[in-house]
């Protein structure tokens, strides 16, 4: 199976994403879709011998215009042309305006019949270009109807359309009310409004600058010259020179003695760091100290960049709970609405004809659903922003949601709890064993390991280990030029220790051949924010926990430390039942592979970027630098998220339910249920938008 990121600009409500959903899955090998409503994406799941072609056709045949992820192209063009709108609206509807107040101040003071003709005239003039330019995206959006179904143009080119041809008919025979006012001066809102819109969704989208703000041309060494080439031409392994203030485009190695790199952009992190030579960097990261020399080792497409910027599309792609029922609704509004305006204007008929039209047409406009379909998404949105921002990607939106019921928080120990990178403080090789022996061979093994403590053994060795398997709590075991070997706890081993001398800190184990041949002592550090973070969680009514598969001893001296309870020698398949006591719901922060258990059953799972991507595939959140702290950031941004979505749905739902009713009665005027319309969507949003001044404690 092969996933395909389809952009459909065109995408704009639930009624669009049912009839792209409805007309890929007739394709057959479609197995899964899912819509990214902020960035307007579908991600399409499908049989690789489906070509993306088919699904860009499949998707034109019912009225939408897609394009392929990656495309080059930029929709400046469009973006220009709906200022162009907007500018003939305004012009319009200034002069249809001035005309206007010269018919209404003759209603009520006396007008000549030939001066009422001539100003109607005049107005319908300058009302023209309105209708056959500036509204024409309403009307094409809604001559879809066919393919498409109904969809949020379909009441404003009708409110539109109706009230236009009504104006014109009273112009050409003498007779009537005229609205070319309401006409300009709604065309003229709605086309500011989904302009204001269009550059709120940009400034509210999920960071895409992760990928697109990345240099497009860089200096590459060869022959010892400086050779200045775009990104696209690189390959790995290419020797690449970053000057001072540049930003790096691809993954590498330090080939320099140290660079000092800013990398709030990945890891939300404003302190800068200090590399050594052989360190791993990151695209996207900026340099901030002297030019330095580095090694490709994943292009742009392959960098951790992608794979952040990757899941945090995925991220989107899941529905809320809440946007699910926002949708179920709008799918039903339209074609409501449309039979109240119907309503409204056979009622009004009965009673006074004169104000019939006027309040079928409010009743068009005021009632789009536009804002109600935005409350979910713009929130979200905002809210996965705003946690990139603090260091934390969330995977799952229900998430969000989830936070605000957990009572409970669990954190692994070894890696999790103190530094990820342990120490190699001591090797005690035993008796017929070198020590250079002793670290070659137990790096070969390690290398095959994703186990925390696996970090402290990774360096440059001349062995293969081969036949290598892995048992998941004890250790790993191959095969050394022709030696068996095994590396990890004590009896996995065939040590029997001495407590006295092998309790302190951490300890590995190494035999060959059967043999006892090392034992490492390794050291972990408490995280420099452990103490202060778990006082925070503790302060908001959180229990914190332990569970550890480390002895007690070790244990019980990070538990004292941090004050939180704790339970050790814990088995991978015994988290589970740890997590089990928890009250209305537990959230299990690891990072290896013996966490899988526990993270597969907890309500919400945390794992840090550096672990494996098995563990990063099975986790709800992904903490992207190494502050515990930015789980603090997670509970605060999801509870104002979930605080701030409410908000607008009860806005959504209430301005229809108040508006309309008004709109029925004749209280609104159709340029002032236009106006309401535009200002009950930009409420939504602008709301929504106050996620992104959350607190957050690395910029705080």
């Amino acid at each position: 199976m092969t996933v395909t990121t389809i952009n459909v600009a065109d995408m704009h409500c639930a009624a669009c994403t049912n009839k792209i959903s409805a007309a890929l899955e007739q394709l057959g090998t479609v197995s899964q879709l899912q819509f990214n409503p902020v960035r307007r994406q579908v991600f399409v799941t499908h049989d690789a011998s489906l070509a993306a072609s088919q699904l860009l056709e499949r998707i034109e045949d019912i009225g939408f215009t897609p394009r392929l992820e990656g495309d080059s192209r930029v929709d400046t063009t469009a973006n220009r042309a709906m200022l162009k709108r907007l500018g003939v609206a305004g012009l319009a509807m200034m002069q249809v305006m001035m005309v206007q107040i010269a018919l209404y101040a003759g209603a009520f003071q006396g007008i000549e019949e030939g001066i009422r003709r001539l100003l109607e005239f005049t107005a319908l003039l300058f009302c023209i270009p309105v209708v056959t330019y500036s509204a024409v995206p309403f009307f094409v959006n809604a001559l879809k109807f066919k393919r498409q179904g109904l969809n949020m143009d379909t009441p404003i080119a009708l409110a539109i359309a109706i009230a236009f041809s009504i104006s014109l008919t009273s112009t050409f025979t003498g007779s009537g009310e005229v609205y070319y006012d309401s006409v300009v001066m709604f065309t003229f809102l709605m086309l500011g409004a989904r302009y204001l819109e269009q550059r709120m969704r940009h400034h509210l989208q999920v960071e895409d600058a992760l990928l697109s703000a990345l240099p497009v041309r860089t200096l590459v060494v060869r022959n010892n010259k400086h050779e200045e080439i775009p990104v696209s031409e690189l390959r790995l392994g290419d020797e690449l020179w970053i000057a001072e203030g540049a930003r790096l485009p691809a993954d590498g190695q330090l080939l320099s003695k140290s660079a000092m790199l800013e990398e709030a952009w990945l890891t939300g992190e404003d302190k800068w760091r200090h590399h050594e030579r052989g360190a791993q960097l990151y695209a996207g990261t900026l340099n901030t100290g002297p030019a330095f020399a580095m090694a490709v080792t994943a292009l742009a497409a392959d960098s951790r960049a992608a794979e952040i910027d990757k899941l945090a599309n995925t991220a989107m792609a899941h529905k809320h709970k809440l946007a699910r029922l926002a949708d179920a609704v709008a799918r039903v509004f339209i074609p409501t609405i449309l039979v109240l305006a119907t309503a409204t204007y056979l009622i009004w008929q009965l009673f006074d004809p004169a104000q019939a039209l006027t309040a079928a047409l409010a009743v068009l406009v005021v009632s789009c659903p536009c804002a109600l379909s935005l409350a979910t998404p713009t929130a979200l949105t905002a809210a996965l922003t705003r946690l990139r921002q603090a260091g934390v990607l969330v995977k799952v939106t229900q998430s969000l949601e989830s936070v605000t019921h957990i009572s409970d928080v669990y954190f692994d120990k070894t890696g999790t709890l103190t530094d990820p990178r342990p120490q190699l403080t001591r090797i005690a090789p035993q008796p017929g064993f070198s020590r250079e022996q002793c670290l070659e061979t137990a790096a070969a093994l390690q290398m095959h390991s994703s186990h925390p403590l696996a970090r402290a053994f990774h360096r440059p060795t001349r062995y293969v280990a081969e036949n290598v398997e892995v048992q998941t709590g004890a250790g790993i075991s191959g095969t050394i030029n022709g030696n068996s070997a095994r590396i990890g706890s004590a009896s996995f081993c065939g040590f029997e220790p001495d407590s006295s001398e092998y309790t302190q800190d951490k300890t590995v184990f190494l035999s060959i051949n059967a043999q006892p041949a090392a034992v490492f002592h390794l050291s972990h550090d408490l995280r420099s924010d452990a103490s202060a973070t778990m006082t925070a969680l503790k302060q908001q009514g959180l229990a914190v926990h332990m569970v550890s598969g480390d002895n007690d001893e070790n244990c019980a001296n990070v538990a004292e430390r941090l004050r939180i309870d704790y339970q050790a020698a814990t088995t991978p398949e015994g988290k589970p039942a740890a997590l089990k006591a928890a009250g209305s719901g537990a959230l299990y922060v690891g990072d290896g592979i013996n966490d899988l258990p526990a993270l597969a059953s907890a309500d919400i799972s945390a794992a840090t970027l550096e672990t494996a991507d098995l563990v990063k595939s099975k986790a709800d959140v992904i903490l992207l630098s190494k502050r515990l702290s930015t789980l603090v950031d997670l509970f605060n941004v999801g509870h104002r998220t979930r605080r701030i979505m409410y908000e607008n749905l009860g806005w959504a739902l209430a301005y229809n339910v108040i508006a309309i009713p008004l709109a029925a009665l004749g209280y609104v005027p159709p340029w002032g249920a236009a106006l309401g319309m535009s200002l009950s969507s930009l409420i939504v949003m602008a709301n929504a938008g106050r996620l992104l001044k959350t607190p957050i404690g690395a910029r705080t």
